[in-house]
């Protein structure tokens, strides 16, 4: 599962200018991207998250899934082409092979975060100053089910 699903080749294409903004953190949509190519920077609180240039990638899953506006706002760096869906929930509803892609995407993503905060907490374990609350506050962090979040049925709207 690691190629991008023919699914999307469906969409329609959006083109978008150096600078322009995909999706602006707490501004709802029901829109989903899909990195044709160019590259873009996700941001959040104004802090810059990474670049992103890989073909496939996605943006808007995370509000979409959630329930909630964008959790990111995602701004073109140059020339950037993006297959779009312009209903997510009711195209990932009638796409199951979109939505495994997606699920697949966020577990790499998970496991990968997960291989980083072991190996933080492995490096500030020994450490006998404020420093050493790391590996207790990760381990909570990463032990803990999500609290006073109602599940939503219907995560597009």
């Amino acid at each position: 599962m690691n190629s991008v699903p023919v699914s999307l080749g469906h969409l329609p294409m959006q083109n978008f200018a150096a600078d322009e903004v995909l999706l602006q953190e707490g501004v709802a949509t029901d829109r989903m991207y899909f990195l044709v190519r160019g590259a873009v920077e996700v941001s959040k609180g104004g802090q810059s998250i990474t670049r992103v240039r890989e073909p496939g990638a996605m943006f808007g899953e995370m509000g979409m899934l959630l329930g909630t506006p964008p959790t990111a706002t995602v701004t073109a760096v140059g020339a950037v082409e993006c297959h779009v869906a312009e209903k997510a929930d009711e195209f990932l509803s009638a796409h199951p092979d979109v939505m495994r892609y997606i699920c697949w995407v966020l577990a790499r993503r998970l496991d990968s975060l997960n291989r980083y905060l072991v190996d933080v907490k492995a490096q500030f374990a020994d450490r006998s100053d404020h420093l050493g609350m790391v590996d207790e506050v990760l381990g909570a962090i990463m032990n803990r089910q999500p609290k006073n979040i109602a599940p939503n049925p219907d995560p597009g709207h």
